[in-house]
C-alpha cells in the first residue's frame, strides 16, 4: 500500500487504485497510526484520536472493529500483498518496511539532500530538496482535525519549513538571487515572522540590485516582530541589516573565493564546508626552506618576493622571463620553491553519515578560527585558546575515526593555505608505535628543512617544528595515536594551526593538560549503516531485499569496518543474495572469520580487536573475556563485580581501563555496554584463555548476584507474600542500593532484559535450580509488568527447569505462575490446566499454603470468565486454608488479597453493600501494612464501585487517589492505564464490567 498525508489523506494500492475509506472515523484512526510510522500505537491513544474528550462507553470495541473494517478494505484492494494492520501488544502498527508513506519517504530525501549538500554537491541538493518538496499536497491530514493530528502534524510542518530554507539557502550559494525573489515574497507572506525567510529574501533582493527592496522587507518585519512579540530581530539580521546600509542602493559585489567568481553582497548562509575567510589566500605563494624559523614571507619562494627582500619596491619585470630561460632545473642563487603539504590521505569514496560527527568537528574548527585571531598568544590549559585548537577523536577498533577525520579534512582544507600534515602513529598496529621525534623529522622535510638540518635533539626538533608553523594556518591530522605522551612534541602552539587526533584510547591527558575537546564515537546510526551498504553493493541490489539490508547491518553491530567488509564481500559475488550473507554471518562461531577480507588480513574485525586487546593488563583482559558470560549487552558495575567474585571498589577501575580502551562503552553511572562484535570477540577469547569451570563459576555468580537482588527487590514490592529458602551469597555480595518500592521497581525495570536473558541462559547453561527459582522470586515485579510475553516465557522455562531437576515443590511454584501469566493474556482455559496440575503437586507434597495460592488462582480465573458464583467459592476456600496456618506461615499477603477480591466479585455481582464492607476493610488493611500495590488496586476498585453507584465525584475522589499511590510510591502501568481511561469515562453511562480482581498469588 501507498498511504499518502502529506495533504488529504490518501490510499493507493500498488498499481495505483485509490482506496475508499469508510467514514471519518477510520480515517481517523489510520492517521494516527501513520503519525508514528512504525510504531506500534495503543488502543487507548486511538480512542483519543477517534473521538477525543468523549469516547463511548465501548470505544476500546469500537476501535477494534474499526481496525478489522481497514484490514478488510486492504485485503480486498490488494488480497495479494503483504500485512497492513498489526495487532502489537496492546495496540496496532503499521508495517512501513512493506508499504509506502510519503512523509517518510519525504524525511529521508531531505537528510539525504543534506549529506548531498555537505558533500558539496549544491545543485543535487537543492534538487534532491525540491523533490522532497513536491510531495506535499497541501496541509497534513488535510480535512482531518483534532488535538493528536494536530500535533503530528507540527514536527512534518517545521521540517518542511526547514527544507524549504535549506533549498533557498542553496540557491543563493548557486547564484539564484532573482529567480527565487517571487517563491520567498510568497513564504514571507505565509510565515511573516519567520526571520530565515526574510533574511534570504533581504540577500536576493540585494542581490538582484533592488537594495532598497531588502530595507523595505526588513523595515516591515521589525515592525510586526515588535508591535506582535515585542522583541527585536536576531544579531544575524541587525548585521545583515547594516550590510545593507553599509552597500548602498548600488552595491559594487564583493569578491568571492578563488575560483567561485563574484558573490553578489553580503554573503549568504550556505553549507557548512563553505571555506571561511583566512589572512592567507588560496593563491598565496609556496614558502620555501629558506632561514627556518622566520616569517612565511621572508622565505617566499618568488623572484618578485627576492626583490622585495632586497629592498626594491616592484618585483623585477625580467625575472620571470629569466626564470623561463634557464630550463627546469634550479639556477644558482635562486630558491627552490617547495610545495605547500598536502599529506592527507584519499577520503573514501563509500564514506556515508556521520553528520553529527562533521558538524562536531565544524564546530571546533570555527570556534578555533575565532579563538585563534583573537589571542595569538595562547597559553596552555581548557580556558585558553589553545583548548580549541585541538580535538581527540576516540572510539573503538573499526569505529571509523581515521575515515571521518579524513573526510573532514579533505572537506575543510582550503581553511588552511598553510598546508596539512597527516601521520599515522600506529599506536595499535602490528608496527610498533613511531617516535615523536621520527614524525618531527618527516614533519619538517615536508616544511622544507633539508634532512641534514633536522635536529637530532628530540627537544630541539619540537621547537623548531613549531617556529616552522608560527606564522602559518596549517592542519595537522595525527592518526591513530597510542598516548598523550605520543602526541604532546607534535602540537603546533601557532594560533591558527588546528590539530586533530584520533586513537583507541581516550586520550584523557589531552583534555587535561592541553585543553583538547574530546569527541567520541559511537556505532553508525542504523539509517547511516543501511546507507553505507547501499552504497557499496548498489542501490538496485539493496531496495531488492530491503529487509535483509537492514538485517545485515544490525548483524555487523553497525560497526563501520565490518559493514564495509561485509558489502564489499557482498560486492564481489554479485550473484549472491544479501538474505544468504545473513545467514552465513548469524552463525556467531563464524562472524568474526566471515567479516575479514581475503587479501587483507590486518583489515579484519577480528585482527583490528586483537590490537587492542593486547594493549590491556592482564586484569582488564581476565574482565573483558568475563564479561562475554552477561546476558544481554550491558551490564552494572555491581554485576561485573559478581562474575569477577570481586567488591564493585575492586572492579571499578578495571571496567573503566576497558572503557578508555573502547572496548566498552561507559553509559553514565554504573552502567556500561558491550556491543556485539565486541561481545563475540570477547566469548572468543573467553573459548581460548578461560577454563570452564573459571566461566562455570562466574557465571553462577552472577546468577546469584541477580536471584538475590530479585529477591530484595520483591520483599520490597510485597513484603507479606510468602518467600522461597535461598542459599546465603558468597562473601563478594554487596546488597542492592535500593531501598524502597520504587526503587526496587525502577530496578527491575532497568534491569528487565538482562534478567529474561538470565533466565534464558541458566535453562540452557544450568543450573536448573537458578532457572525456576528467579523467575519465581520475580513474580511480584512480573504482575504488575507490562510486558506479559516475557512473564509468560521465562514461567515456562521456570516449569522445564524444575521438571528438569526433579523438583515438585518448584514445578508446583512456577506452574502456579506460569497459570497467573495466561490468565493475565486471558488464555483462561490454559490457565485452568496449570492451575489444576500446580494444585495436585502442592497437595502431593503437603503445601497447604501452596494449595491455597492455586484455589485463590482458580477463583480469578472464575472472574476472567464471568463466573461470579464459583469465583467467591474458590476465594473463601483459600481464606480457609490460608486461616487454618500456623502464624508463622501464614500468607497474611494472600489473605488480604483474597478479601479484595471477595469485594469484586460482590461488586461484578451486584451486591453493592457488601462490596463496599469488603474494599474498605481491605484499603484499611492494605495501608496499615503498607502495601502501596495492593492499595492501589483496591483504590481502583473502590472507583469503580462507586461509579457504579452512581456517585461520580466520590469515584473520581478514590482513582486520584489511586493515581497518586502509582506516581508515589509503586509503578503498575497497566493498572495506571486502566485508572487513567476510567477517569476519562467517568461522566459516561454504564460501561462494560472489569471483571479483573487483585492479582493472584
Amino acid at each position: 500500500m501507498e498511504f499518502a498525508i502529506l495533504g488529504p489523506l490518501e490510499v493507493r494500492t500498488r498499481t495505483g487504485n485509490r482506496i475508499r475509506l469508510g467514514g471519518a472515523r477510520q480515517e481517523r484512526l489510520l492517521a494516527a497510526l501513520l503519525l508514528n510510522p512504525g510504531g506500534a500505537v495503543p488502543v487507548p491513544r486511538l480512542v483519543d484520536a477517534v473521538w477525543e474528550d468523549r469516547p463511548p462507553a465501548t470505544a476500546d470495541r469500537q476501535v477494534r472493529n474499526l481496525a478489522g473494517l481497514l484490514r478488510r478494505a486492504f485485503r480486498k484492494a490488494d488480497p495479494t500483498g503483504p500485512p497492513v494492520l498489526l495487532t502489537d501488544g496492546r495496540g496496532y502498527r503499521i508495517p512501513l518496511d512493506d508499504h509506502g508513506l510519503d512523509s517518510r519517504l519525504f524525511a529521508d530525501t531531505v537528510a539525504r539532500s543534506r549529506r548531498t549538500a555537505a558533500a558539496g554537491q549544491q545543485s543535487a541538493a537543492a534538487a534532491g530538496l525540491r523533490q522532497a518538496l513536491s510531495l506535499w499536497r497541501g496541509p497534513v491530514l488535510d480535512g482531518l482535525d483534532g488535538q493528536l493530528i494536530d500535533a503530528g502534524a507540527v514536527p512534518l510542518d517545521e521540517l518542511r519549513l526547514t527544507a524549504w530554507e535549506d533549498c533557498l539557502d542553496l540557491d543563493a550559494a548557486l547564484g539564484r538571487h532573482r529567480a527565487s525573489i517571487p517563491e520567498l515574497t510568497g513564504l514571507v507572506a505565509d510565515h511573516p515572522l519567520r526571520e530565515r525567510f526574510v533574511g534570504q529574501l533581504m540577500r536576493a533582493l540585494h542581490a538582484s540590485g533592488r537594495t532598497a527592496d531588502a530595507l523595505t522587507v526588513h523595515r516591515r518585519f521589525t515592525g510586526r516582530l515588535a508591535e506582535e512579540l515585542g522583541l527585536d530581530p536576531s544579531p544575524e539580521l541587525r548585521r545583515l541589516h547594516l550590510a545593507l546600509l553599509t552597500a548602498g542602493v548600488d552595491p559594487q559585489p564583493d569578491p568571492g573565493p578563488a575560483g567561485a567568481g563574484p558573490a553578489a553582497g553580503p554573503p549568504t548562509a550556505g553549507p557548512r564546508t563553505a571555506a571561511p575567510p583566512t589572512s592567507v589566500p588560496r593563491t598565496a605563494v609556496p614558502p620555501t626552506a629558506g632561514r627556518p624559523g622566520g616569517p612565511a614571507d621572508e622565505r617566499a619562494g618568488t623572484a618578485g618576493a627576492a626583490a622585495a627582500s632586497r629592498g626594491g619596491t616592484d618585483p623585477d619585470p625580467g625575472a620571470e622571463a629569466d626564470a623561463a630561460e634557464s630550463g627546469p632545473g634550479p639556477r644558482p642563487g635562486v630558491p627552490v620553491p617547495v610545495p605547500v603539504p598536502a599529506q592527507l590521505p584519499p577520503s573514501l569514496a563509500t564514506f556515508t553519515g556521520r553528520d553529527a560527527e562533521l558538524a562536531a568537528l565544524d564546530a571546533f574548527a570555527e570556534a578555533a578560527a575565532t579563538v585563534g585571531d583573537r589571542d595569538p598568544a595562547p597559553g596552555p590549559g581548557p580556558g585558553s585558546a589553545s583548548a580549541a585548537r585541538i580535538c581527540a577523536v576516540s572510539g573503538s577498533a573499526g569505529i571509523g575515526k581515521s575515515a571521518l577525520v579524513v573526510q573532514w579534512a579533505h572537506r575543510v582544507r582550503g581553511r588552511f593555505p598553510g598546508g596539512q600534515l597527516y601521520a599515522d602513529l600506529h599506536g595499535f598496529s602490528a608496527e610498533p608505535p613511531l617516535a615523536p621525534h621520527a614524525v618531527l623529522a618527516r614533519f619538517l622535510r615536508a616544511l622544507g628543512v633539508p634532512g641534514e638540518q633536522v635536529p637530532s635533539v628530540p627537544e630541539e626538533a619540537a621547537a623548531l617544528y613549531r617556529s616552522m608553523l608560527a606564522d602559518r594556518r596549517v592542519l595537522v591530522v595525527l592518526d591513530n595515536a597510542r598516548s598523550a605522551e605520543q602526541v604532546r612534541p607534535l602540537l603546533p602552539a601557532a594560533p591558527a594551526c588546528l590539530t586533530v587526533v584520533t586513537s583507541r584510547a581516550g586520550l584523557a591527558g589531552l583534555t587535561a593538560r592541553d585543553g583538547a575537546r574530546p569527541l567520541a564515537l559511537d556505532l553508525m546510526p542504523a539509517p547511516d549503516a543501511v546507507a553505507l551498504l547501499d552504497r557499496v553493493i548498489g542501490a538496485r541490489r539493496a531496495r531488492s531485499e530491503p529487509a535483509a539490508v537492514a538485517e545485515l547491518a544490525s548483524v555487523c553491530g553497525r560497526l563501520p569496518l565490518a559493514l564495509a567488509i561485509a558489502a564489499s564481500r557482498l560486492a564481489e559475488r554479485p550473484g549472491r543474495t544479501v538474505a544468504d550473507h545473513v545467514a552465513e554471518l548469524r552463525d556467531s562461531g563464524n562472524r568474526l572469520t566471515a567479516l575479514a577480507i581475503d587479501d587483507d588480513a590486518a583489515s579484519a574485525v577480528r585482527a583490528t580487536l586483537d590490537l587492542s586487546y593486547r594493549t590491556l593488563p592482564a586484569a582488564a583482559r581476565t574482565l573483558f573475556r568475563l564479561l562475554a558470560l552477561a546476558p544481554g549487552s550491558g551490564l552494572t558495575a555491581a554485576a561485573a563485580a559478581a562474575l569477577c567474585g570481586e567488591r564493585v571498589a575492586v572492579v571499578r577501575p578495571v571496567l573503566d581501563q576497558l572503557a578508555t580502551a573502547h572496548l566498552l562503552t561507559h553509559e553514565g553511572g554504573d552502567h556500561y555496554r558491550l556491543h556485539d562484535l565486541l561481545r563475540l570477540y570477547a566469548a572468543e577469547r573467553a573459548a581460548a584463555e578461560t577454563g570452564r569451570a573459571v566461566s562455570t563459576a562466574a557465571r553462577e555468580r552472577l546468577g546469584d548476584w541477580y536471584l538475590h537482588h530479585a529477591d530484595a527487590a520483591a520483599r520490597l514490592l510485597t513484603p507479606h507474600r510468602r518467600r522461597i529458602p535461598l542459599d546465603p551469597p558468597g562473601p563478594w555480595y554487596e546488597p542492592p542500593a535500593f531501598t524502597t518500592a520504587a526503587g526496587a521497581q525502577r530496578w527491575c525495570e532497568s534491569e528487565h532484559g538482562r534478567l529474561l536473558g538470565m533466565v534464558r541462559a541458566a535453562a540452557e547453561h544450568g543450573p536448573d535450580a537458578l532457572a525456576w527459582r528467579l523467575p519465581v522470586v520475580l513474580w511480584s515485579y512480573w504482575f504488575t509488568s507490562p510486558h506479559l510475553d516475557d512473564r509468560e516465557e521465562a514461567a515456562r522455562l521456570a516449569v522445564a527447569a524444575a521438571v528438569r531437576a526433579g523438583d515438585r515443590s518448584g514445578e508446583a511454584q512456577a506452574r502456579n505462575d506460569l497459570a497467573t501469566a495466561l490468565g493475565a493474556l486471558g488464555r483462561h482455559d490454559e490457565m485452568l490446566c496449570e492451575l489444576r496440575l500446580a494444585r495436585a503437586l502442592f497437595a502431593s507434597i503437603g503445601d497447604q499454603v501452596g494449595e491455597g495460592h492455586t484455589i485463590g488462582n482458580l477463583g480469578d480465573h472464575c472472574l476472567g470468565t464471568g463466573a461470579y458464583g464459583q469465583a467467591r467459592l474458590h476465594f473463601e476456600g483459600a481464606l480457609t486454608v490460608f486461616r487454618a496456618q500456623p502464624e508463622e506461615r501464614r500468607d497474611d499477603w494472600a489473605v488480604r488479597v483474597c478479601e479484595t477480591n471477595i469485594g469484586v466479585t460482590a461488586m461484578l455481582s451486584g451486591r453493592a453493600r457488601e462490596a463496599d464492607e469488603y474494599l474498605r476493610r481491605a484499603l484499611d488493611r492494605h495501608r496499615s501494612t503498607g502495601d502501596p500495590v495492593l492499595e492501589s488496586i483496591t483504590l481502583y476498585h473502590l472507583g469503580d464501585h462507586l461509579r457504579r453507584l452512581d456517585r461520580p465525584a466520590e469515584a473520581a475522589v478514590r482513582l486520584r487517589q489511586a493515581l497518586a499511590v502509582l506516581d508515589g510510591a509503586t509503578r503498575n502501568p497497566r493498572l495506571r492505564a486502566d485508572v487513567l481511561a476510567a477517569l476519562a469515562r467517568l461522566g459516561e453511562a454504564g460501561g462494560p464490567p472489569d471483571a479483573r480482581g487483585a492479582a493472584g498469588g
